[in-house]
C-alpha cells in the first residue's frame, strides 16, 4: 500500500497470486496471458481499487498512446468551420482503429510554440500551418512525428492537400465562362492582389497563383475584375462583410469563397438584401461539405475530401510514430456542380 492506502501493483499481484509482469500485462497487453488469468487480476483489481497510474505508464513505456491535433486558431473559432469536423471526424477512425486518444489543441494565447514544447502526446497532426511556420522547427526540436494538412508541398515535412491551385483556377474559370468580370474573392487572411506579395499561407499563394492565372487577361484590362476582401473564417464575420460588399453600387456579380462557412454567411446576407443566388450573385466556395447539399440553390463547390486528408495525416502520423518513413499525398478534387451559379444579370 501506499502512504495514501492506495494498493499498488505488488498487492494486486500477492492477492492475485500471479507476478508483477502478469498484472502489467492484464493492463497493457492482455493478449499475452490466458483469458482467465486476465478475468482473475480484473476482478481483484476492481475489490482492491486497483488502477494504474497513467502518468507512471507514461514514463515508463515513453509513449502516450496519444496523438494531439493543432488547430489553426482558437477552440471556438475553429469549431464553427464545418470543414474542420470533417477532417476531425477523418483523424478519429484511425484514431478508433488504432486505440489511440486525441488532444486537441489550439495556440497558447497564440503562442504555437508554447502549445507544442508542452503537449503530451506522441505526435501532432497540424491542420492550416504555413511550410516557414516556426511550428516545423519547434517539432524538429522536440523530435515530435508530425504531419500536416493544407500547408503546401514540401521535401521538408509530410504534408496532406490537393492540388490547390488547379482547383482555384477551375472556379475562376468558371466564373468568367459566365460572363463575370466582378469577382470577389473571400479569403482567410489579408491578401493582395500584387502577385509578387507572397501571402502568409502556401495553401493561399496557390490558390490566389490559379485564380491569376485564369484570369490574367481580364485583369490586365480591369484591375477591379477580381479583388480579395479578407472574411476570416466565422459564419458572422463572413456575414457582416458580405453585407457591405452587396450594399456597394460596384457591388460583386460573382463571390469565390476560400471554405464554405463563408459562402454560409453569403447566402444569408444575399437574401437579407433583397438579391437572388444565381439571378443576381453567382456564389462558389471551397469545401463541398454534407450539409451544403441542403442549401438552395445548392451550392457549387470543390468536393475538398475533409474525411479523406484527416484520414489520411492520421495514418501517416501512425506510421511516422512508428519509425517508418512516409510521403505526402496529394488527393483528387473535383467541382461539384450545384445551382449558385449563373449567366451575369444584364
Amino acid at each position: 500500500m501506499t502512504k495514501s492506502g492506495k494498493p499498488t501493483i505488488k498487492d494486486l499481484a500477492e492477492k492475485a497470486g500471479v507476478s508483477k509482469t502478469a498484472v502489467s500485462f492484464a493492463f497493457n497487453s492482455p493478449e499475452r496471458i490466458s483469458s482467465e488469468t486476465y478475468q482473475r487480476i480484473m476482478e481483484i483489481a476492481e475489490k482492491m481499487g486497483y488502477s494504474p497510474d497513467p502518468v507512471a505508464r507514461i514514463l515508463a513505456k515513453r509513449e502516450t498512446k496519444s496523438i494531439g491535433i493543432l488547430l489553426p486558431q482558437s477552440i471556438p473559432e475553429t469549431f464553427q468551420n464545418p470543414y474542420i469536423t470533417e477532417i476531425l471526424r477523418g483523424i478519429g477512425s484511425v484514431c478508433d482503429r488504432e486505440g489511440l486518444s486525441i488532444l486537441v489543441l489550439s495556440p497558447f494565447k497564440g503562442i504555437i510554440a508554447h502549445t507544442i514544447l508542452n503537449a503530451a502526446v506522441d505526435g501532432l497532426v497540424i491542420i492550416g500551418v504555413t511550410g516557414t511556420s516556426d511550428v516545423h522547427a519547434v517539432c524538429r526540436q522536440r523530435n515530435m512525428p508530425y504531419v500536416t494538412i493544407d500547408a503546401g508541398q514540401s521535401s521538408d515535412y509530410v504534408n496532406v492537400g490537393i492540388d490547390d491551385k488547379s482547383a482555384a483556377r477551375k472556379l475562376t474559370e468558371m466564373l468568367l465562362e459566365h460572363g463575370h468580370r466582378r469577382i470577389c474573392v473571400c479569403t482567410l487572411e489579408p491578401i493582395s492582389t500584387d502577385l509578387t506579395d507572397t501571402a502568409s499561407s502556401e495553401t493561399m499563394q496557390a490558390r490566389r497563383a490559379g485564380i491569376f492565372e485564369a484570369a490574367r487577361h481580364e485583369l490586365a484590362e480591369n484591375a477591379g475584375a477580381v479583388y480579395f476582401v479578407d472574411t476570416g473564417a466565422t459564419y458572422e464575420r463572413a456575414y457582416q462583410i458580405a453585407l457591405q460588399e452587396l450594399k456597394r453600387k460596384d457591388r460583386p456579380t460573382a463571390v469565390c469563397c476560400m471554405a464554405a462557412i463563408q459562402a454560409y454567411g453569403f447566402y444569408r446576407a444575399v437574401r437579407d438584401v433583397g438579391l437572388s443566388i444565381p439571378e443576381d450573385v453567382s456564389v462558389v466556395t471551397f469545401d463541398a461539405l454534407p450539409m451544403s447539399s441542403v442549401l438552395y440553390p445548392q451550392l457549387t463547390a470543390v468536393n475538398q475530401p475533409g474525411f479523406e486528408k484527416g484520414e489520411a495525416a492520421a495514418g501517416l502520423l501512425v506510421k511516422l510514430i512508428a519509425g517508418e518513413a512516409c510521403r505526402s499525398v496529394v488527393l483528387d478534387s473535383d467541382i461539384w456542380a450545384g445551382n449558385s451559379v449563373a449567366a451575369v444579370n444584364g
